[in-house]
């Protein structure tokens, strides 16, 4: 799910949907609902993220991702770190079904083979899977729990 928190969407939850032969995944309507179609109908930014998966950004978003890469290649010295995020970084648009093409290059660096794909909403992006590297990175989740349990009061204001 998706909501907006200061006029900026945060996203929640996970669904799965099917790639296509042609690269053609949709993005989940739950995920799509929250979007003004303004922001919506300007497509989306997507880039290998960590942990062999796409993180998919509103352009918006993705602009202040950007600029705190600007940061960090401006402290440095260094403009091939900023080149090198820039020419990884892919715009794609939503057809009138909420699908978009997944570019190949992408799709193999995540090692996104199809036909299943998970996305997951994690607060100012969606994450895009394989469903066995989500199954596999999943493993974590017992640790999460032990977690959750020692800071729950904090967590949910007990």
């Amino acid at each position: 799910m998706a909501e907006a928190v200061a006029g900026r969407p945060f996203f929640y939850g996970s669904s799965e949907n099917r790639l296509n032969t042609k690269g053609q995944v949709a993005l989940p309507k739950r995920f799509r609902d929250i979007i003004g179609e303004h922001e919506l109908g300007q497509g989306f930014v997507l880039i290998l993220g960590e942990g062999d998966c796409l993180y998919m950004y509103t352009h918006r978003q993705f602009g202040e991702v950007k600029e705190r890469v600007r940061a960090i290649a401006v402290e440095n010295g260094d403009a091939e770190f900023l080149r090198a995020f820039m020419e990884g970084a892919f715009a794609v648009d939503l057809d009138s079904q909420g699908r978009f093409v997944m570019p190949a290059s992408l799709r193999e660096e995540a090692g996104i083979k199809g036909p299943g794909v998970v996305f997951i909403g994690m607060d100012d992006r969606i994450e895009i899977w394989e469903p066995e590297k989500r199954a596999v990175s999943r493993g974590g989740q017992d640790e999460y729990k032990e977690r959750r349990n020692m800071e729950a009061k904090r967590i949910f204001g007990l």
